[in-house]
């Protein structure tokens, strides 16, 4: 009778995550993964994940955010994914691979921790303007 060996069921999680970046966000230490099992990247502390996305670029731009933007990784982490998902890439349009788009990313998140909230304006909401939030969770 031969014994049949049989590969574990489910995977551990080092094995399912692919570090991709790694830095520090104030003195917390902040990485980049994606992961192999749901195909989405994910921002990451060493003892929590923080959030996750559909792509790349959105992934990169809100890793660099967290390390230029100071407060709490976890609130920041939050705030970052509502801006990208706000502001899409092709606002900046050629411009998309610069800076611009991580400064804008930054000065709203630091808007949004001291209690604003974005309210567009102008025609067809081509201006915004930065009102006191309603309620804390913006």
């Amino acid at each position: 009778m031969k014994l049949q060996h049989h590969a574990p069921q489910q995977q551990t999680s080092l094995e399912e995550n692919e570090r991709l970046r790694s830095g520090f966000a104030g003195d917390e230490r902040i990485f980049l993964f994606y992961n192999l099992k749901d195909a989405r990247y994910r921002l990451a502390t060493r003892w929590a994940w923080l959030t996750s996305f559909d792509n790349v670029w959105d992934a990169c731009d809100a890793f660099e955010a967290l390390e230029l933007a100071e407060g709490d990784v976890r609130v920041l982490a939050r705030w970052s994914r509502k801006e990208i998902a706000r502001v899409p890439r092709t606002r900046f349009g050629r411009d998309a691979g610069s800076m611009k788009r991580i400064n804008y990313l930054v000065n709203s998140i630091e808007r949004r921790a001291a209690g604003l909230r974005p309210q567009p304006c102008g025609r067809k909401g081509s201006v915004e303007r930065w009102i006191p939030a309603r309620h804390s969770s913006c």
